[in-house]
């Protein structure tokens, strides 16, 4: 053994290592309003910071205090940014147990705590989001493989040919309906699995940018007319630009009447179910065969944990039906839950459960709903503000917490206006002081805000208001600057 490998493994020294981070964590977290928002730097005066690091061997708590000055800030209450909640702390505290331990799930003498765990947590949040009796589900690494995985799912059921799996595909020409407005990774999940530019069929939205259901029949019987065969309709709750929500029942019913598998990608805004005011907007989500739900974006989990919940529980075993003799002995079909790589893409996977299951155990499952109730309500404070402000246009009343607006004033032309819009976003993140986004709602620029920290208050939301109203009026003084 040689002292090197003595020293990285010392548990005096991790002893010592843990309790200065965690006392920085801590120390963090209260002055984290002295922080900016988003530090401004470029790629490569981040890349120059790390680089220096390295050449002069840094130890843990320099590199440790660079991580932390050198990052986005999600619980400042200024970071109104991307759909990445700032995670509670014991949740970030499970999340080191299970990097020690490091420990495996793909089967269960490898992960037992953590596959003990994940199940008891899936069992928790179908209870708690009242999903069918019969449902189950796992975890797994993110919103983009739990939908792939779900359409996976759907394929095995609703394959015309028989099993797809080991016959592959020959004379089918598959699609599924989905919001134009959906998440792109549902186009790359029909890509992946060489569906086509054919095999997904965009159905047009409202005024507010929920799918027109109106129109899913029609779609589909144009679908079969040209050769192809619905698979299954694709539901958004909620859309990830305008946080707006698809009607799943009427969708729920459309899905029935053609036989086809209903999927929604909830990853974002399914865990409004446990707001008592908004659960209406999910009316309808335990006719669902799957459900995608990231515990990363509503529910105060690290990046990156996703429920993939199914109707039936059994459903979950559709998607891999290959072998693996020395982990997998059962026979294929059974129920084997504690071996989750029957289920899930990963093999090695992380043990996600515990970072939901702590939660749930210290706080019980008020904490969630809490935590969904203010964000929600901070959602409706901001939409009210705009509406209220003299020099901003709010795009629709906000369904949750994402809320789109921007700047407008009489003399600018569409072009200008976006312009401007554009380079209000850029003034603020060279600011620091708040950060928030942009996105394109029918060709034309808005701001974007994600209210992901329960502790930002409406005097922050105020504040970040008048900051962009402020910088409006400063860049129209400048209208020659503006692109057009």
């Amino acid at each position: 053994m040689t002292e090197l490998l003595q020293r990285a493994y010392d548990p005096e020294a991790f002893r010592g290592a843990g309790h200065a981070l965690i006392d920085r964590l801590a120390d963090y977290l209260i002055n984290v309003g002295e922080y900016p928002a988003n530090p401004p730097e470029t790629p490569e005066e981040s890349l120059e910071t790390f680089r220096a690091l390295l050449d002069r061997r840094a130890g843990a708590e320099e590199i440790f205090t660079a991580v932390i000055d050198h990052s986005v800030h999600l619980h400042h209450p200024g970071y109104m940014g991307h759909q990445v909640v700032p995670p509670a702390p014991l949740a970030a505290v499970s999340d080191a147990a299970a990097s020690l331990l490091n420990t495996g799930m793909a089967i269960f003498e490898m992960g037992r705590a953590g596959v003990a765990t994940e199940r008891i947590v899936i069992e928790e949040f179908a209870r708690m989001l009242r999903l069918a009796p019969s449902a189950g589900g796992f975890l797994t690494s993110g919103g983009t493989l739990a939908n792939l995985t779900a359409l996976l799912a759907a394929r095995s059921r609703q394959w015309p040919e028989g099993d797809v799996w080991q016959r592959g595909s020959h004379n089918v020409r598959p699609c599924l309906l989905v919001n134009e407005q959906a998440h792109y990774c549902i186009d790359r999940a029909v890509r992946i699995m060489g569906w086509g530019a054919e095999g997904i069929i965009h159905v047009p939205t409202d005024d507010e940018l929920r799918m027109r259901t109106d129109l899913i029949d029609g779609l589909i019987a144009d679908a079969r007319d040209r050769g192809l065969t619905p698979i299954a309709i694709v539901g958004s709750a909620c859309t990830t630009s305008t946080g707006t929500y698809d009607r799943i029942d009427a969708l729920a019913d459309a899905a029935d009447r053609h036989g086809l598998w209903l999927h929604i990608d909830g990853a974002h805004g399914v865990a409004v179910r446990l707001d008592p005011g908004r659960e209406a907007l999910t009316r309808g989500l335990e006719r669902a065969h799957s459900v995608a739900v990231d515990f990363h974006k509503m529910l105060m989990a690290p990046a990156i944990t996703t429920g993939l919940f199914f109707r039936e529980g059994t459903d979950a075993y559709r998607t891999f039906q290959q072998r693996a003799e020395y982990l997998l002995a059962a026979e294929d079909g059974h129920e084997d839950w504690s071996n989750i790589a029957r289920r899930s893409f990963e093999c090695t996977k992380r043990m996600l459960g515990l970072r939901v299951f702590t939660l749930l155990s210290e706080y019980g499952p008020e904490l969630f709903r809490d935590y969904v109730v203010r964000v929600g309500d901070l959602g409706r404070e901001l939409g009210r503000q705009v509406r209220e402000h003299p020099d901003l246009e709010l795009f629709v009343e906000p369904d949750i917490n994402i809320v789109c607006f921007r700047f407008s004033h009489p003399t600018l032309s569409p072009s200008d206006r976006d312009g401007l819009n554009q380079l209000i976003r850029t003034t603020l993140t060279e600011d620091g002081t708040f950060y928030i986004v942009q996105t394109r709602i029918n060709g034309h620029v808005y701001l974007r805000c994600t209210l992901t920290n329960a502790f930002t208050t409406p005097a922050d939301l105020a504040q970040m208001l008048a900051l962009v109203a402020a910088t409006g009026h400063d860049l129209l003084r400048l209208r020659t600057d503006v692109p057009g």
